[in-house]
């Protein structure tokens, strides 16, 4: 039984590190023209979501390291001037990104003993907040960083600012999105965010 459900783990691991990258290459596809220095809005982090609420922290991270790998195997574009600055725009833009949203998982716990589906609800949203935010530093660090020179002549605020606002044009949506889809599959089909033990999933009537 412990090898059957190892077995099954680690599928739903590859299957949401897959879904998430294929996500990710299309909706980078469709905003390229928008966001000229990456980024996009989406479902992408929806699959690291559900796995992190699903699984916890560390499943959640080992899906979205995957993800890291695969986005990098399509190829890296870092604009450093030396190799310890490049490992880091790496870092930043591709490595930590999306394993920061897995810390959503913070808040598995209490989504789980929470007592009504509006509590759930609250710390479905809070995750994904807290995910989004801590991604969302990730890019605009790298963006203050590394992209200092896409910022308009002129810009108000400066290249911090300019970054916060690029970033957070594709991000805030995305938060958003992914909150609200979170929040839906919890309404239609919670036993995707919980662990069925025995037959009892930990489902609630709302109220």
């Amino acid at each position: 039984m412990k090898k059957k459900n190892l077995v099954g783990e680690i599928s739903e691991i590859a299957i949401m590190a897959a879904l998430a990258f294929a996500l990710d290459t299309l909706q980078g596809g469709i905003f390229r023209g928008l966001f000229p220095n990456g980024g996009s809005i989406g479902f992408a982090m929806l699959p690291i979501l559900v796995i992190t609420f699903r699984r916890g922290v560390v499943d959640g991270l080992i899906s979205a390291f995957i993800l890291s790998f695969l986005q990098m195997l399509t190829g890296i574009y870092a604009i450093a001037d030396s190799w310890y600055m490049v490992l880091l725009q790496i870092m930043l833009d591709y490595v930590i990104a999306y394993p920061l949203v897995a810390m959503c998982g913070v808040f598995k716990k209490a989504f789980l003993n929470s007592k009504d589906r509006k509590q759930q609800m609250k710390y479905l949203i809070l995750g994904c907040v807290v995910g989004g935010m801590l991604k969302l530093l990730s890019h605009y660090l790298a963006g203050v960083i590394f992209w200092s020179s896409s910022c308009p002549e002129g810009f108000l605020g400066g290249p911090a600012l300019f970054s916060l606002v690029y970033n957070g044009e594709y991000m805030l949506p995305n938060i958003i999105i992914n909150a609200a889809l979170l929040c839906l599959i919890l309404i239609k089909q919670p036993s995707i965010l919980m662990i069925n033990n025995g037959g009892n999933t930990n489902e609630i009537q709302a109220n």
